[in-house]
């Protein structure tokens, strides 16, 4: 998707909703990298969950929240996510839990804001790239765009669609 560029770099976001959530736009015209394999079984995804999460720990912006905010059980906590990106990527259904619902228990501990979505987006595409080249890698980086996106916008009290900027017109009496 073609966006204006305001001054500098920055995308224009129009519309009272948007976020300024780190856009990602996929790669379309380049070839899979031969030097890396796309992620193809739960191996792979374990492999990616946790060369992430171990980074995620020791960040200087978000780790905290995982170590002194949710106190978060790193190996338990692994076959969970993968369950989680095992179902966003090959729609296996093991993934029940409710995302929206832990977020905004994180939030009201510790207010998310969108410089800890954005350093989370940072330190998951980098390690997608790392790691992986191919479609579904592609696709763990455009999906966690649009679920960062979404519970930004969830948990800031906002709509969880991007394109929920449409609204009514007030009634001409009202």
């Amino acid at each position: 998707m073609a966006r204006e560029k305001a001054q500098g770099n920055a995308p224009l976001h129009s519309g009272r909703t948007a976020s300024r959530l780190v856009h990602y736009e996929p790669a379309t015209a380049t070839a899979p990298d031969p030097e890396r394999k796309d992620i193809s079984s739960r191996e792979d995804i374990l492999t990616l969950v946790e060369t992430f999460y171990t980074r995620a720990f020791a960040d200087e912006l978000i780790g905290r929240i995982f170590t002194d905010v949710v106190h978060m059980d790193l190996p338990r906590h692994m076959p969970i996510m993968a369950d989680f990106w095992q179902t966003v990527l090959f729609k296996a259904g093991l993934y029940s839990r409710n995302a929206l619902k832990i977020h905004f228990d994180i939030h009201a501990q510790e207010p998310l804001t969108l410089e800890h979505f954005n350093r989370w987006l940072q330190l998951w595409t980098n390690t997608v790239d790392e790691l992986f080249s191919g479609e579904k890698a592609e696709m763990a980086k455009v999906q966690a765009h649009l679920i960062a996106g979404s519970l930004h916008r969830r948990v800031t009290g906002r709509p969880a669609s991007q394109y929920s900027t449409i609204s009514m017109r007030p009634d001409a009496a009202g």
